[in-house]
């Protein structure tokens, strides 16, 4: 569930990231920075789940995250029976997402061996560039121009920006947010090699006329730089004319930082580093053989797991655990916090109630928790160690 935890987490930062362009970035003229910021939110989407902060983990919000959004609940219902239903589609969604990985690649690739093919086209009517390779059709006219808006993207390398976001598609394909990157990192490469040939120009109005009479030019291929592109015609010439953006809006760019800020917050949420001893460094540190060792982890190379694997478990507490009768009576919803150590033999100790809803909710989780066979113990290092877990339990009434 760890990789789970990771695609979403990603995919919420990735969409934060576009909403804050969308709403205060997008129609700035500084398309450098423009890049720059696209760029780096597909980067940060994906590396900040990987980051946990030990001293934003003491934060009183770092834990309400953890405790009421991180944490992955078990849903007990009022006439729940315990059956599996969950995981078949849980399975489901899995087998769903990985056939999306499969055909978003070999679509990667089938245009990637088209580009070949169109490269050795003779015939071919488009002025393009991919990556160093710059081609000009010869009976355009302006080619200097064009050669000028092309080489742009050349020497920028906006085809591995592509290239790129095209990866990252293959393994977000669900999230419509990467198409809008997609379609936002190509405007900003377009808006930056126009900006380049203006210079060559000096004419807005030459320029635009130039885009303008390729209008219904067919583009070639998606992973390429065309020079003319129907689908950017107003955007490109919108652009041109536009004025310049004041350097006091070069502030806006600033609020990404308490936006990363919350990010790392969200993200250490999702793991605690430290131990209830407040040790740090634990992997490390050596313990004499004639010393106890009963330090508490929260995190291990291989994590405690019930007998028989979590669709034992979630069997197990279908058939234990019964919705109170006062909260059903009082209709009482909630999520009980149950916390746990698993010891080195693989016992459930320390069991306790974190927060609750009341009505007996919580005394139920209790109960049904204590009862719990033995877990196979966590291993750090190649040995035992007793693993602290915190486990929501979300009891809902249905009618």
């Amino acid at each position: 569930m760890a990789t789970l935890q990771y695609i979403i987490l990603a995919n919420l930062f990735l969409s934060a990231f576009w909403g804050l362009y969308a709403l205060l970035l997008k129609k700035e003229t500084f398309f450098q920075l423009n890049r720059v910021y696209l760029l780096a939110s597909l980067l940060l989407s994906f590396l900040l789940p990987l980051i946990h902060t030990s001293w934003l983990e003491q934060f009183t919000v770092t834990e309400q995250i953890k405790y009421s959004v991180i944490a992955k609940p078990i849903n007990v219902f009022a006439y729940q029976q315990g059956d599996s239903s969950h995981f078949t589609f849980f399975q489901l969604a899995s087998w769903i997402y990985v056939s999306g990985i499969v055909v978003f690649a070999l679509h990667l690739l089938i245009r990637l061996l088209a580009i070949k093919k169109i490269i050795f086209n003779s015939d071919n009517h488009s002025s393009y560039s991919f990556f160093k390779r710059i081609y000009l059709n010869e009976n355009h006219s302006s080619t200097h121009l064009i050669y000028e808006h092309e080489s742009i993207h050349a020497e920028q390398w906006h085809s591995a920006d592509i290239l790129l976001m095209e990866i990252v598609i293959i393994f977000n394909w669900f999230n419509p947010i990467v198409y809008l990157f997609r379609r936002e990192l190509k405007n900003v490469h377009e808006f930056i090699a126009d900006e380049g040939a203006l210079k060559l120009s000096g004419s807005k109005k030459e320029y635009a006329m130039l885009l303008f009479s390729q209008t219904f030019e067919t583009p070639i291929n998606n992973l390429v730089n065309p020079f003319f592109n129907q689908k950017l015609l107003k955007q490109r010439i919108m652009m041109i004319q536009k004025n310049k953006s004041q350097k006091s809006a070069l502030l806006k760019y600033l609020l990404s930082l308490p936006l990363f800020v919350l990010m790392l917050i969200l993200s250490s949420a999702t793991v605690n580093n430290t131990t209830s001893n407040k040790t740090n460094n634990l992997s490390e540190t050596v313990i004499p053989p004639q010393q106890k060792d009963t330090r508490i982890f929260t995190e291990v190379e291989q994590a405690p797991e019930f007998q028989g694997g979590i669709d034992k478990f979630y069997k197990f507490l279908g058939q234990n655990i019964k919705y109170p009768a006062v909260a059903k009576e009082k209709k009482v919803e909630g999520k009980v916090f149950v916390s746990f150590i698993v010891e080195k033999d693989g016992s459930l100790s320390n069991i306790k109630v974190l927060k609750e809803p009341g009505s007996g909710c919580g005394n139920e989780a209790l109960r049904v928790m204590k009862l719990s066979p033995k877990w196979k113990p966590g291993v750090q290092n190649g040995h035992k160690v007793r693993v602290q877990y915190t486990l929501p339990i979300t009891f809902a009434l249905k009618a």
